[in-house]
């Protein structure tokens, strides 16, 4: 069904939204998620993220990596790798390191690309800045 990819794990998913589920607001998940069913609202995982053929979720999405067999409507931002299954359709914008569509899938939106060197030290920069402002609110200023 889905393979492996490389630096991305969908084997190990820790969380499910099944078939028969449907989830309005904003999902947060560490681990590797798979949604068969369908999310109204953003999806924000710090793992790799399976959407199955009947999965939909009309949302903006931030993962790791991301792998589309279903339906997306909203914005992607992925630190590593995208990838468009044949069956995968995304209506909206993707940010990545690498895009892949597969022939058949469908992308209707703008890509961007960055490398995955670039992403990790954003975060780390991010980190630190946020780091340095907390400092200076423990010491009154």
């Amino acid at each position: 069904m889905f393979r492996l990819r490389k630096g991305a794990n969908f084997d190990n998913i820790e969380t499910l939204v099944s078939p028969r589920a449907h989830v309005q607001g904003h999902l947060r998940a560490e681990g590797a998620v798979r949604v068969d069913g369908s999310i109204e609202g953003e999806v924000e995982v710090k793992g790799d993220l399976v959407i199955g053929e009947k999965g939909i979720i009309q949302g903006n999405i931030k993962v790791e990596n991301i792998l589309i067999g279903g339906s997306v409507e909203g914005n992607i931002t992925a630190r590593g790798r995208a990838e468009i299954l044949s069956s995968g359709e995304v209506r909206g914008d993707i940010i990545a390191a690498t895009l892949v569509v597969e022939e058949g899938g469908l992308f209707i939106g703008n890509s961007r690309m960055h490398r995955e060197k670039d992403a990790k030290r954003e975060t780390r920069n991010k980190a630190s800045a946020e780091g340095t402002q907390y400092s200076k609110k423990a010491q009154g200023d």
